[in-house]
């Protein structure tokens, strides 16, 4: 179904030969018009960032609500994980995901600085 879009121009082409040249030229505009804002949807749709599964978690920010010897127990995205991290983590730290390990997400330090940018948007977005 989706390549009869793709192909749809081509098809119309027909009309050229069962229609008076202006009437064909008319609807045939009519049809790439149509075709160019559905490939351009399509397109951008396609192109989206990943926003689910282990790719949607990479670059997700999260916060330390526990630590551990080996592991520590962060909040992301709704969820409690069980995260690593080579860096030594505080309660309360935030930190951002680069990667999963198995059912470990891996983390790291967050720098003030994109912390503080983050908030201040989410402050000017009410």
């Amino acid at each position: 179904m989706c390549h009869l879009l793709l192909v749809l121009p081509l098809v119309s082409l027909i009309l050229f030969s069962l229609l008076p040249l202006e009437e064909a030229a008319t609807l045939y505009s009519f049809v790439l018009l149509f075709c160019a804002i559905l490939y351009w949807l399509i397109w951008k749709d396609m192109h989206r960032p990943v926003t689910t599964g282990v790719e949607g978690m990479i670059g997700a920010v999260g916060q330390v609500i526990q630590n551990g010897k080996r592991t520590h127990k962060v909040f992301v995205k709704g969820e409690i994980w069980d995260a690593i991290c080579d860096e030594a983590l505080s309660v309360g730290e935030s930190v951002e995901v680069i990667g999963l390990k198995r059912m470990e997400l891996a983390v790291r330090k967050r720098l003030r600085c994109q912390t503080q940018a983050t908030s201040g948007r989410e402050g000017t977005r009410r």
